[in-house]
């Protein structure tokens, strides 16, 4: 996949794009305007979660609404399986389980299980409880769908935004307008930011675990303690 990203040149302020071939960025880029070298730093995270969202919201700006309303899908989708294989790998990784790993995924057959046991695999608490503790983070998509109250988080994304790609997908409309690719690229920022928030949780977990691993060392095998 081909796709651009803005650059702002450090020494002039010129603003350009930079071309992108694949998940790879280019060790360096020359600035247009004052031919200064600019030396690119791979992001931390899932860079490729970031390509698609950006592709996305070029193809809503070249009126392609279709084509943004699948890719920002398949961003968050992207994110989800990043972060399940992630902790999956940081737990117990053995190359021997790796296909048990995808197994697992692949059973959780629709995105309400994944989104669930995703949050809990990571917060230990289902999708609904830990949105619910992030609203915040929620409030434009919330806002922007006209959320109500009665509905859990879950249902809420899978009916505005899942749905919206099972119709093309699946039924084959393509017939979208413009506030449709808006709205389902702010509602995929939002997803985007809560995995984000609930991948930070599970470090914070794990630092903790670490450090009172540290402050209560186990005693030593001559059975006393020094």
């Amino acid at each position: 996949m081909k796709n651009s990203l803005p650059v702002v040149c450090p020494s002039c302020g010129k603003q350009f794009p930079q071309e992108i071939s694949g998940s790879q960025l280019p060790e360096h880029a020359d600035c247009p305007k004052c031919h200064a070298r600019i030396y690119n730093i791979s992001p931390l995270g899932n860079f490729v979660t970031s390509l698609l969202m950006h592709r996305a919201q070029q193809e809503l700006e070249n009126k392609d609404v279709t084509l943004a309303i699948i890719l920002s899908a398949v961003a968050v989708e992207g994110q989800m399986a990043y972060l399940f294989f992630k902790w999956r790998k940081v737990d117990n990784f053995t190359y021997e389980i790796t296909q048990q790993w995808e197994k697992d995924w692949i059973e959780m057959r629709s995105i309400g299980k994944r989104i669930d046991e995703l949050s809990k695999f990571l917060t230990e608490v289902n999708f609904d409880s830990f949105a619910q503790q992030k609203k915040a983070l929620l409030q434009s998509a919330l806002d922007a769908a006209h959320y109500d109250p009665a509905t859990s988080f879950k249902d809420f994304f899978q009916e505005q935004f899942f749905e919206r790609r099972n119709k093309i997908v699946h039924y084959g409309e393509i017939d979208f307008q413009e506030s449709d690719g808006k709205l389902s690229l702010t509602l995929a920022s939002s997803l985007i930011s809560l995995l984000n928030a609930m991948d930070q949780q599970r470090i914070a977990q794990m630092d903790e675990k670490h450090k009172k691993a540290l402050q209560s060392p186990p005693p030593n095998d001559m059975g006393y303690q020094n």
